[in-house]
């Protein structure tokens, strides 16, 4: 009875290596589907990348390099020396929008960006 039961224990050698050789890129092949779908969502507006991870387990943040691509996606490719992108604001009133192509056309404007809290 005593060898029934070491028997029964008794493995081939090398299986482990077939199932780390299936699994393993199998887990790896996951991971980097993953990585590129969180940088393809965090190249959409911000409304849609929040709607995406408001669906992602907590988690997420343990696996995927996730500082790393949110630094390098939202970098953006302005240079010194170049111009302004286009943008409106709503005006404090209220009573319309202003668009930074409308008042560059008249005169320089300077932005400045900063905090006053």
């Amino acid at each position: 009875m005593n060898t029934q039961a070491s028997s029964a224990v008794v493995r081939r050698p090398g299986s482990w290596k077939k199932i780390i050789a299936t699994t393993l890129p199998a887990v790896v092949l996951l991971w980097v589907g993953l990585v590129s779908l969180m940088w393809n969502e965090m190249h959409r507006p911000p409304e849609a990348f929040a709607r995406f991870m408001s669906h992602m387990p907590w988690q997420i943040f343990l696996v995927v390099p996730f500082e790393t691509l949110w630094t390098r996606a939202r970098a953006g490719g302005l240079k010194v020396g170049d111009a302004a992108p286009d943008f409106s604001l709503e005006k404090i009133d209220n009573s319309g929008s202003v668009r930074l192509s409308e008042l560059n056309q008249n005169r320089p404007v300077v932005l400045v960006f900063g905090s006053y809290t």
